[in-house]
This record gives C-alpha cells, sequence and structure tokens, in this order.
C-alpha cells in the first residue's frame, strides 16, 4: 500500500519539474531549480532516476553545490 509521502513526493514532483519547464521559457521562474526539486523528490521513488540525476549533476560544479544543500533539505521535509 502506497503512503501518503509517497503520493505527495510523486505529485509535488512532477509539478516541481512542470514549473522547471516553464521557467526554462519564462524569465520570472528560475528552471533549474524547479527541476532540481521535482527530479530530487521523484529520485527517492526510482533507483534509475536517482542513478542518472547524481551522473548528471556531478558534471557542473554549480548545479552539483544547489543539488547537494536541496537534496539535504528534502530528506529531512519528506523522508
Amino acid at each position: 500500500m502506497k503512503t501518503t509521502k509517497h503520493v505527495l513526493r510523486v505529485i509535488l514532483g512532477a509539478v516541481f519539474i512542470l514549473v522547471g519547464i516553464l521557467g526554462v521559457f519564462l524569465p520570472i521562474l528560475n528552471g533549474i531549480l524547479f527541476l532540481l526539486l521535482g527530479l530530487i523528490l521523484l529520485s527517492f521513488e526510482n533507483k534509475y532516476i536517482h542513478k542518472h540525476l547524481q551522473s548528471a549533476v556531478s558534471k557542473n560544479d554549480f548545479i552539483n553545490k544547489w543539488y547537494l544543500k536541496l537534496d539535504i533539505l528534502m530528506r529531512k521535509i519528506f523522508v
């Protein structure tokens, strides 16, 4: 049975990814931040996303710093 946290993580992850995609095209939103938030939330549920997200962010130091901070924050809130 799926828990409420599981459903909340998937829904929020999808919403953040959609907002991140909008943020790529709209200058008032920070698209990368929302994409990272969404992917981090979905990576808690899917090992494939987790593995590829870590390999992608490790290639860019700036995004890697954001990823590490957001990952710690999201783990405190959702895990």
